[in-house]
């Protein structure tokens, strides 16, 4: 999906750089790189690498803002039943959620 054509003017940046120019935070990384790495996939995949003598991990950026945008950018529907889908799953949420503070009180 091309959606966005961002423009790095470096092959890669540190990681603090990384998540400012991507208006991105730290701790969203880092949950990320978990998720990435319990789903069998590796952490180059997203961009991630490490470089003696760097006390920061580095990015390359390109690859990270591609796999942000194809694995965590919600997709909007485009057919009602897809949209009555994502309804129904919300709507299952909050009343888990409800129930589950009515019975903590």
């Amino acid at each position: 999906m091309e959606l966005v054509n961002f423009k790095f003017d470096k092959p890669w940046y540190r990681q603090s750089e990384l998540l400012e120019k991507t208006s991105g935070s730290n701790s969203n990384l880092k949950r990320y790189m978990k998720e990435q790495l319990e789903s069998g996939g590796t952490l180059e995949e997203m961009g991630y690498l490490k470089f003696k003598g760097y006390k920061e991990a580095c990015w390359d950026p390109v690859k990270y803002t591609n796999w942000l945008i194809e694995n965590k950018l919600e997709k909007e529907p485009k057919y009602d039943y897809e949209l009555a889908e994502q309804k129904k799953v919300r709507m299952g949420i909050v009343n888990f959620n409800n129930h589950k503070m009515k019975g903590t009180k």
